[in-house]
């Protein structure tokens, strides 16, 4: 299943609604206080643990999760991956320290953009926007690091099972998998390729499913290892490729 994205429509009409995991007390204030004055933005619960928010996902739809993993008792990727596994329609947003380990620990759990711990309250909020309009800030921090991009992946196949290897994709897809790496969202690649927008999000799904991945971030480091995608050949955002089905 693709992660949740609102439509222009609905990011004029309704509020962001968000589920913060923040298990530094007094960090919390901190974000609490920025997260009240933001315009937009509906908190719609707070837990200490992503064990904890667990039990907030029962009732809440939030389109964005923001994890602080700043602690190492909170670091665990293994809560955070189910805590994503159990909100699939939501953007997932960490919080963290500004290393290496921080970007890679941020793509190992599905997330679609991190905030260092030095960042502003116009970074934070800027970031939990752009990851509910359907953009991927950390694919785009990726995208100058190859080095990470290739410890990520190495870490991908491992996991990968060898009689469950992916299938490889077709144009189709490897033409969405393109403008999904030049950045497009869901609405310009749909205007772009002359596809509904549900079509775009079941031709992501299928994506995820035949790499085994669990976001746009992830498909398009795969892909690119594999040598089915090229980053040097993604067209410009707004520029659409040639394509059959």
């Amino acid at each position: 299943m693709s992660p949740h994205r609102r439509s222009t429509t609905d990011a004029s009409d309704d509020p962001i609604r968000l589920v913060v995991v923040e298990p530094r007390a007094i960090l919390s204030v901190g974000v609490r206080e920025i997260l009240d004055q933001a315009q937009g933005i509906e908190v719609v619960g707070y837990a200490d643990t992503p064990a904890e928010a667990m039990t907030i996902l029962d009732t809440e739809d939030p389109d964005v999760v923001l994890v602080d993993v700043g602690l190492p008792e909170s670091a665990g990727n293994e809560e955070t991956r189910r805590l994503h596994q159990g909100a699939p329609n939501a953007a997932l947003v960490v919080m963290g320290p500004d290393d290496d380990a921080s970007i890679i620990g941020a793509a190992e759990v599905g997330a679609v953009a991190r905030v260092g711990d030095m960042a502003d309250a116009a970074e934070l909020v800027a970031t939990i926007r752009r990851a509910a309009d359907g953009e991927d800030p950390l694919k785009d921090e990726l995208l100058g690091r190859r080095d990470l991009v290739e410890r990520i992946v190495d870490g991908m196949r491992e996991a990968i099972l060898v009689d469950a290897l992916p299938s490889a994709l077709t144009p189709r897809e490897l033409d969405i998998l393109r403008l999904v790496a030049a950045g497009s969202p869901n609405r310009e690649i749909s205007e772009a390729l002359g596809l509904s927008e549900q079509t775009v999000k079941n031709h992501l799904s299928t994506i995820f499913h035949k790499l085994g991945v669990p976001n746009r971030t992830h498909a398009v480091m795969y892909a690119s290892r594999q040598g089915w995608l090229d980053f040097e050949d993604v067209p410009d955002r707004r520029s659409a490729p040639a394509s059959t089905e």
